[in-house]
């Protein structure tokens, strides 16, 4: 299994949390009132998990620090899935994202 480092420089910064709080309302809204049309492009989906994966790994690393510090409000069992959470989030991201480079690849091969 692979460990994730959740303990990074600088990212209990203000703005951080203020991104975290804000990505957490845009989820929450429809997709239709996020890019005014009905339908998201491939890009566009794409992006929104990316940030879902970072807002979900941001949300881990502050809920480990307030466990840690003792400011933590819920049981180590619920940081414990949300640590799995984001693990399998990740680990999804980066399996897209090697199937992604693989048909890239795959198109640069074919000859006209």
């Amino acid at each position: 299994m692979m460990a994730i480092n959740f303990l990074t420089p600088n990212f209990l910064t203000p703005m951080n949390l203020e991104q975290i709080q804000a990505s957490k309302v845009l989820n929450q809204k429809p997709a239709e009132e996020i890019s005014g049309t009905s339908q998201l492009s491939f890009a566009d989906m794409l992006k929104k998990s990316m940030e879902d994966v970072s807002v979900t790994n941001a949300q881990t690393e502050i809920d480990i620090v307030s466990l840690v510090t003792g400011m933590a409000s819920d049981n180590l069992h619920n940081i414990e899935i949300e640590a799995v959470k984001a693990d399998l989030a990740l680990r999804t991201m980066v399996s897209v994202r090697n199937k992604i480079l693989d048909a890239y690849t795959e198109v640069m091969r074919i000859t006209v």
